[in-house]
């Protein structure tokens, strides 16, 4: 089967480019536990496909502090408002993978278009982007809010397609997460995972045409498979 080479590369933003262990240290240090951070992530994506199945919408950081909220009652830890919001404030002050920016560079000089899609919010992910230096390299930041439905719903990846005007069979979703890269598979569009530690494949859905483990072995099996 012929794969027509990408024009646009579309990438997700929290822990496939930026690192999220600065917020990780501080949720778990609030909770004196080091296995929170992975339980409020989880009730983050959990509620968020219960607001977009539901046919609501929160956005995610409400969601993500909704998500605190219930930790807190469970593990009986009492947490203000305050200091829920400081502690998610660190979302915005990210690094990116030491691997991001050398790799992002490959792919512009190789002439990709390259936009970011999150299920963030805009004004976050800018923020985000701009604090880590990654911002340069994205033509457009899109996120999930216009549409109000969340990653993996097949409207949020095509709102970016109609809106760059490119067909899903010649755009590429790049994520960390398995679901991220199968919903943007099961509306036409290329799949990119970045197998980053401790993520694994879904494996009751096709393998993507490219699978790496940073975003320099993306740049060059992406140069390599479409000889850029």
């Amino acid at each position: 089967m012929k794969i027509n080479k990408p024009k646009l590369l579309i990438f997700d933003v929290n822990e496939t480019l930026l690192d999220l262990s600065p917020l990780k240290t501080t949720i778990n240090n609030a909770f004196q536990n080091d296995y929170v951070f992975d339980s409020w992530f989880s009730l983050l994506l959990q509620y968020s496909l219960v607001e977009t199945t539901t046919e609501h919408f929160q956005d995610f950081g409400t969601i993500g502090k909704a998500a605190i909220q219930m930790l807190a009652e469970k593990h009986h830890v009492p947490l203000t408002h305050d200091e829920i919001t400081d502690i998610l404030g660190w979302i915005r002050k990210l690094p990116p993978h030491k691997d991001v920016i050398e790799g992002l560079q490959m792919l512009q000089e190789s002439g990709f278009r390259l936009v970011a899609l999150t299920n963030g919010t805009l004004e976050v992910a800018k923020e985000q982007l701009q604090y880590s230096g990654l911002e340069q390299f994205f033509e457009q930041v899109f996120s999930v809010e216009s549409v109000r439905h969340y990653k993996p719903h097949g409207l949020t990846y095509m709102n970016v397609l109609r809106q760059m005007d490119i067909p899903a069979s010649e755009a590429m979703m790049v994520a960390c997460h398995a679901w991220d890269v199968t919903g943007a598979q099961r509306v036409g569009l290329q799949g990119c995972y970045i197998s980053r530690p401790g993520m694994v494949w879904y494996p009751l859905e096709r393998k993507p045409i490219i699978t790496a483990d940073t975003v320099i072995g993306v740049a060059e099996k992406i140069k390599k498979l479409f000889k850029v």
